[in-house]
């Protein structure tokens, strides 16, 4: 298990039950799995029921054929029309999440859903054994902080020397982890806030890189170093040619593929290291950017992309307007909002 015990799976599984997704009596509970983590899956299951009526639905693998996937996910959805969803399957290629079908057939139930395409040990057994009222509080704090700010410069012993300039056009947004009203969802482990700057110079050090690439790439043994002038990606270098090469052709070959459509801040302090696991890695305290598709219905952004590659910094220093908001990877303080909790086990 990874060095993580039952009870702390067990907790992770519980607070996504009670506090994440506020599963109550009146509930109709539908896990969606697969042979994977189907172990995991049955635990989040013991949760459900001791609240409500739940039922789990092994689907096939995402990797061995999508469509064949969805259309059992589908059929499951259909069969037990649940007011509560929890996808806790693997995805490797995050499919699921980008297919609008998916999200349109679950508001057609009123469902609120959990999206953990990541799911293992440490995502249910660290990611979600957490506070998450607390995630959500400290989250909606950053993005108080945040709001209205000009500049953002990100820094790293790795590399990273980036100024990013921020508008009042471009709202930050938080991303708090609980899903409790009908036709809510979205990924768990979660904490963050975004938006989509204005522009960007500099050099970002990449540890992490995004999907597609992420299953195969994990924590980078060296990071990436990307160029950035305008508010694009000009130059891409790594020792691992391959992987420079493909990530470059992806990026260059979609339509505005190389333009910077995300900056965001990682508000989950109970995450301390990362993984390698992009949909873990993201929440931990620190910045994550990506290039692509920027949720213009989020941030207000006038354009889009059929890309989104994220890029995570290890322990980043991040000063907004001056002030120093995270040092090393570690949220800084006193300063309004925000005061240091590195402890928010559950």
């Amino acid at each position: 298990m990874s060095g993580l015990s039952r009870p702390d799976v067990v907790r992770g599984a519980r607070e996504l039950v009670r506090t994440c997704l506020a599963v109550t009596g009146a509930d109709r509970v539908l896990i969606l799995t697969d042979r994977r983590t189907h172990r995991l899956a049955r635990i989040i299951l013991a949760e459900a029921r001791a609240a409500t009526g739940a039922e789990l639905a092994v689907v096939p693998d995402v990797a061995d054929g999508y469509p064949r996937a969805r259309e059992e996910i589908g059929r499951a959805l259909d069969a037990y029309e649940p007011t509560v969803t929890v996808f806790a399957a693997a995805d490797p290629g995050d499919l699921l999440a980008w297919d609008t079908t998916f999200w349109d057939h679950l508001d057609r139930l009123g469902a609120r859903h959990a999206h953990m395409p990541a799911l293992d040990d440490i995502a249910l057994g660290i990611g979600m054994a957490v506070d998450y009222t607390e995630v959500a509080r400290f989250t909606l704090a950053v993005r108080e902080r945040l709001t209205g700010c000009r500049s953002v410069r990100v820094t790293s012993t790795t590399g990273t020397e980036l100024a990013l300039t921020c508008g009042p056009d471009r709202p930050w947004t938080p991303f708090t982890g609980l899903y409790q009203c009908a036709g809510q969802g979205g990924r768990l482990p979660q904490g963050e806030v975004f938006c989509t700057p204005l522009t960007a110079e500099g050099v970002l050090a990449v540890s992490v890189v995004g999907y597609p690439f992420n299953s195969e790439c994990g924590l980078l043994a060296e990071p990436l170093l990307i160029e950035v002038a305008d508010g694009r990606a000009v130059s891409l270098r790594h020792p691992d040619r391959t992987l420079q090469n493909r990530l470059r052709d992806w990026l260059t070959e979609a339509p505005e593929g190389l333009r910077l459509g995300e900056l965001a801040l990682g508000t989950n302090r109970a995450l301390t290291t990362l993984t390698g696991n992009l949909l873990f890695d993201e929440n931990v305290p620190g910045t994550h950017i990506a290039f692509g598709h920027p949720f213009p219905e989020f941030t207000g952004a006038d354009w889009e992309s059929p890309v989104h590659v994220d890029m995570v910094v290890e322990r980043p220093t991040v000063r907004v307007d001056g002030l120093t908001v995270l040092t090393e990877g570690a949220y800084a303080g006193p300063f309004p909002g925000l005061t240091p909790s590195p402890d928010l086990r559950s």
